[in-house]
């Protein structure tokens, strides 16, 4: 039982002394779960209502999601324009909140590339997108579905499906999970911020990892005439590439590319591009796959 002084996290941090945080979240995510049964997708209207959230409502609003506290109760809203499987994935985020400090207190955003910025901790947000997965993609039952399966966008479009979120989150919890060294890359049409009257160009938006790789730049500029290039013109990409160029410092080379375009509504409303890649090291590929 919560105590009325201290959240989830700060009682377990006490109970555990030295232990992650981040460790902590997961455990408290999979007790979350433990405590009901449940048929994949998990619901998230019953995990939201097991944490005292009253109501779940839709908004013309500029950040992904809010967590307020009312006179009924815990409120989450979610911005209207969001795909189905974003607004899921940011319910349980904003669920996440009721168990770290302060979500009591002042209202709790979620924010996500493209939002308006808000004030708002990076490390609890951090922690509340960690324990969001776990609840969206529970780990046992995620890696069982990634056993023996390759590390590529039909793999995460047959996943999504299965747990109804969206590409790119769960394509986020492919590269964190999969046994295959895996990197995901989201690059978005735009221009360098230091240099906003260039014409705009794909850019990497973020990297996600799992497992040792070079450190990607954001903003960093891709060719046109590239396998990421190939993708936003709407190639669907899935071959062994020599090498990512000028992408990091240190040269990518020898790897697997699955790579396909996913435009999405932002804010605005109004349809925006992106590319999606999952890059693997193209040993494994031939090695499991006979290529």
């Amino acid at each position: 039982m919560r105590s009325a002084l201290l959240s989830d996290l700060e009682l377990a941090r006490l109970s555990r002394p030295g232990t992650p945080d981040a460790q902590l979240v997961v455990e408290l995510a999979q007790r979350t779960l433990d405590e009901v049964t449940m048929e994949l997708p998990i619901n998230h209207e019953i995990v939201a209502s097991m944490r005292g959230v009253v109501r779940i409502e839709e908004a013309p609003i500029p950040v992904s999601g809010f967590l307020s506290v009312t006179a009924d109760g815990l409120v989450i809203t979610l911005r209207i324009t969001d795909s189905r499987g974003r607004r899921r994935f940011t319910v349980f985020h904003e669920v996440m909140h009721t168990f770290l400090p302060g979500f009591g207190t002042q209202v709790q955003y979620r924010c996500t590339p493209g939002d308006q910025p808000m004030t708002r901790d990076t490390g609890l947000e951090q922690l509340c997108d960690l324990g969001a997965a776990e609840l969206m993609f529970p780990r046992r039952a995620f890696t069982a579905d990634l056993a023996g399966r390759r590390a590529d966008l039909d793999l995460v479009e047959d996943l999504a499906a299965r747990y109804d979120g969206s590409a790119e989150a769960t394509a986020r919890r492919v590269a964190s999970l999969h046994a295959d060294r895996t990197m995901l890359l989201v690059l978005v049409p735009g221009r360098k911020p230091s240099a906003p009257r260039e014409r705009p160009q794909l850019r990497v938006r973020y990297a996600k990892t799992g497992g040792s790789w070079p450190f990607v730049p954001r903003h960093k500029s891709v060719p046109e005439d590239g396998v990421f290039g190939r993708a936003l013109r709407g190639e669907m990409i899935d071959e062994i590439v020599s090498s990512l160029g000028a992408l990091t410092s240190t040269a990518i080379t020898d790897v697997h590319v699955s790579a396909r375009s996913y435009p999405y509504v932002d804010d605005r409303g109004e349809q925006q591009m992106r590319v999606l890649a999952l890059i693997t090291p193209a040993t494994s590929h031939r090695t499991r796959h006979g290529d």
